[in-house]
């Protein structure tokens, strides 16, 4: 019988390795057998290869690992277009930050990556192609006050927590963005939206990890910058861009807009896998949904993603609101009870709810929206794995965005 090294022989693909480290090289060479012949040539600045590889490895370990960081652009120019990755043997952050700078690929350190080779350079050229294409969820009014970023910021924390930290939450809601007052991340140095976008072009895993903030459930953050001069960086055309790259790297990727239709808001809206129209029951909250949906019918978005939260609905019925609820033909698809008090008192001692009243009705209705963004099966798992302190069941799974369910309402 014919083997799988043989069937592929007529794909194979040339990588070479750069550097002196033969054991390194010759395990390397090992787990690349099924798809790539790996050459070896000791790294130098002036290198120019016979043949043009598919695949570059640099060795950058030891004592000379700063200075094999610095050979990446002559080397880079020699190789073309192939994808280039760093072998490091430590995760300095000096090494990574600096190597990144020059727009390689990825890392890979050894030894614990060596017999998962093949895998992670799959899956690094998959997500620069845009191979991956995580679930794009935007919160939305037209009217402010409504409650939009918290419902936002605590439905994206909900998916943290359910696919171990692989969803993220983008504050657009320009000029200031309330998001970050809710969010008490890690004390870093981070990443604003302006950053992210000045610095697109090189964004790896590694830079994502070391770059963007971390909320301790896991949540990532990517707000506004404090100077509003920043914000001239934040266009339509740029914010496409920032949401095309984060959904290669996250799951999930949440968005709180601005309460307009500018061209930013509508760069969200566009993309969006699902859009939640948030209102209160006021008649100019429930109004501005129906010109917010009229629109978005307008321009194209089909009903299915558009999604109604009525937040901080109350048990006293009020017959007008429901009368004009009624009247509005539009489904609500889920409802979040009046519970200011609660969520304020999450917010002034720095948590979100699922940590501050996990068990609460409140809590257990934003975990109901946050499983309208899941695959169709999925609810229940979330509700268990939240509830027993389990994560990250999801985390990593690409593939089935297909079967998410269709706005079935809540009760």
């Amino acid at each position: 019988m014919q083997n799988a090294s043989d069937a592929l022989s007529g794909s194979r693909k040339n990588a070479l390795y750069i550097g002196s480290d033969g054991v390194t090289y010759s395990q390397m060479a090992r787990a690349l057998t099924l798809l790539y012949d790996l050459s070896r040539e000791e790294i130098r600045a002036a290198y120019r290869p016979s043949t043009a590889p598919d695949l570059v490895f640099i060795q950058a370990t030891g004592p000379d690992a700063f200075n094999a960081v610095e050979l990446i652009p002559g080397i880079r120019d020699s190789v073309g277009s192939a994808p280039v990755f760093v072998i490091i043997d430590s995760r300095d952050a000096d090494i990574l930050l600096a190597a990144s700078k020059q727009g390689i690929q990825g890392f890979v350190e050894i030894p614990d990556d060596i017999p998962n080779l093949l895998s992670i350079v799959n899956k690094e050229q998959q997500r620069s192609s845009g191979a991956f294409a995580g679930v794009l969820g935007t919160f939305f009014s037209l009217k402010g006050g409504v409650g939009t970023t918290t419902l936002a910021v605590n439905v994206a924390e909900q998916l943290a927590l359910y696919t171990g930290g692989s969803a993220i939450l983008v504050d657009v809601n320009m000029p200031l963005g309330d998001s970050s007052l809710y969010i008490e991340h890690d004390e870093r140095e981070n990443y604003s939206l302006n950053d992210f976008i000045l610095n697109i072009n090189r964004m790896n895993p590694d830079l994502m990890e070391s770059a963007i903030a971390r909320h301790k459930s896991g949540l990532r953050y990517l707000g506004l910058p404090n100077n509003l001069a920043d914000l001239e960086c934040v266009t339509d055309v740029n914010i496409k861009m920032v949401l095309t790259v984060l959904r290669r790297y996250y799951n999930y990727v949440i968005v709180d807009c601005a309460s307009d239709f500018s061209p930013v808001t509508l760069a969200c809206l566009d993309d969006s896998s699902f859009i939640m129209l948030v209102a209160e029951p006021s008649l100019s909250s429930i109004r501005a949904v129906r010109i917010a949906y009229d629109t978005c019918r307008q321009l194209g978005y089909s009903p299915e993603r558009l999604k109604f939260i009525l937040n901080r609905r109350t048990d006293q019925g009020d017959e007008i609101i429901n009368e004009l609820l009624g009247a509005l033909q539009i489904p609500v698809t889920a409802e979040v009870e009046n519970n200011y008090m609660t969520f304020l008192e999450a917010l002034q001692k720095g948590c979100l709810l699922n940590e501050f009243a996990p068990q609460s009705l409140a809590s257990r209705q934003i975990r109901d929206i946050a499983s309208l963004l899941l695959p169709e099966g999925s609810e229940q798992i979330m509700e268990q794995d939240i509830s027993s302190g389990k994560s990250g069941w999801f985390g990593g799974l690409f593939g089935s965005r297909s079967g998410v369910r269709q706005g079935e309402a809540l009760k």
